[in-house]
This record gives C-alpha cells, sequence and structure tokens, in this order.
C-alpha cells in the first residue's frame, strides 16, 4: 500500500510536522504524529518523502494561485487541466491534491515556509529541487502568461532552493515557440555554437539525473511519476532537435 492509501485507508498518523504536516492533515482529515507516535514505523522513510513531495507540490501551487492576492476561477480551471492532462493523476490522488490546495492557498503559512521545509528535505538532490521549479512553471504559463507576481513567488522558491543558475535553463522549456531551435539547446542547459561533444556531455548528465527511476528513487512522489516520465522525454527529444540542427548547419 503506497504513502496515500496508508493514510486515506486507514486514517493513520504520520511523521511529517510542519506547515506541510499541518496542510496535510487538515486535507486527510486527520494529525500528525511526531517520531516518537506509535504508528512511526508505518511510513518508510522513502514514503514519508514521497507524502512531502506531493503535499509540498500542491501547497506550493495553492500559493501561487493566490499570488495576486484572489484566486480567480480561470486559475482552478488550469490547475485542473494541469492535474488531470499533464500530471494525469489518479481520481484518488486529484481528490487529495485538491484538498492539500485549498487548505494551504487559505492557511496563514506564507509559499516561502512551504519551500523552506521541502529544501529542508530534499536540499541535497538537485532534480527534485527543479522538478517542483517545473510543476510552478507549468502552472504558471498553463493559462498562456506568466505574470510578475507569479514569477516572483517562483524566484522566491529559486532562491531557497539555490537554483539561481539553473532557473534560465528550467524556464526555458517554457519560453519561446515550440520550433524555436534555441529553446531546444537550452532544455539541455547549451546553446547553438557549442561544440556537439559538450552537448552530448550534458545531455548523458541530465539524462541520468532525471531518469525517471532515480527521480523515484530520490522521493518523487509515485502519483507524480508521468512529470518526471515527461522531463526525461523531453531531454531526449531537444537531444535529438538538436543533433539534427548542428549537423544541418
Amino acid at each position: 500500500m503506497s504513502w496515500m492509501g496508508k493514510i486515506l485507508g486507514g486514517g493513520l498518523g504520520f511523521l511529517m510536522g510542519g506547515p506541510l504536516g499541518a496542510v496535510l492533515g487538515a486535507a486527510a482529515g486527520h494529525a500528525a504524529l511526531d517520531s516518537g507516535g506509535q504508528s512511526g514505523g508505518l511510513f518508510s522513510s522513502l514514503e514519508n518523502k514521497q507524502s512531502i513531495y506531493f503535499t509540498a507540490t500542491f501547497s506550493m501551487l495553492g500559493k501561487l494561485a493566490k499570488a495576486d492576492g484572489i484566486v480567480s476561477q480561470q486559475e482552478v480551471e488550469v490547475v485542473d487541466r494541469v492535474m488531470r492532462e499533464n500530471l494525469r493523476l489518479t481520481p484518488q490522488a486529484r481528490d487529495l491534491a485538491i484538498k492539500i490546495f485549498n487548505a494551504a492557498k487559505n492557511s496563514n503559512e506564507s509559499f516561502e515556509d512551504y519551500a523552506q521545509q521541502f529544501y529542508t528535505e530534499f536540499g541535497s538532490s538537485k532534480q527534485v529541487l527543479s522538478s517542483i521549479i517545473d510543476l510552478l512553471l507549468l502552472v504558471g504559463h498553463a493559462d498562456g502568461e506568466l505574470v510578475a507576481a507569479e514569477e516572483a513567488m517562483i524566484l522566491e522558491a529559486v532562491r531557497i532552493f539555490r537554483l539561481e543558475d539553473h532557473y534560465q535553463q528550467l524556464k526555458g522549456r517554457f519560453t519561446g515557440v515550440p520550433e524555436d531551435i534555441n529553446r531546444y539547446y537550452m532544455i539541455l542547459g547549451a546553446k547553438r555554437g557549442d561544440s556537439l561533444a559538450a552537448i552530448k556531455k550534458k545531455y548523458r548528465k541530465l539524462a541520468m539525473e532525471f531518469h525517471p527511476d532515480r527521480m523515484q528513487a530520490a522521493g518523487v512522489s509515485p502519483e507524480l511519476a508521468s512529470t518526471a516520465e515527461d522531463k526525461f522525454k523531453e531531454i531526449q527529444n531537444a537531444m535529438d532537435l538538436v543533433e539534427k540542427d548542428i549537423k544541418t548547419t
């Protein structure tokens, strides 16, 4: 049984504390346990990481949707569409995600509080940290425009996650038009004019770091596995297009 099944199926306690624990407790309808709780052995270390990843994702998205002070119906529809079409959540996962989203957007905790707790857990994994920025950018761009208030909030997460040097590479996935070859160079952290050998070296490193199996082993929630798969495929596609561009110019 997954971490989500344990919580929703048995009404069990969980080890996650802090602002994310409060949100998950509110969404799931029961309280978190401290490390000395009797149910402490019911969550493995990996399951605890997976629950933190899932909760942080939708808590931060809740705050992002409220970046301009209100959550519009359009923003709710955008997040719902991303859950269904991009993240391909099961009905059970989607129901919990919506509850977390609503609990977080109305909480007294800040976006930075959620981002900081996530960094405390995953600070050693740049790939996991990057995957959250990817998701925030995905939702921010889903309605066709990343507004200033949304990007300011995402940049706060970038600062907390210490990903300043990688932000433009992450953002490159969503900027420009699909036919713009420079977009695919940016996905690989490269630029036109770099040698094929140098770009392949970057590609191999990215492909290894963002392999779906490695991402799940690092704590990415299995309910959000499609995001790791999509990222991996995108890296592969970018390399194919860049290699063709180099060989034809």
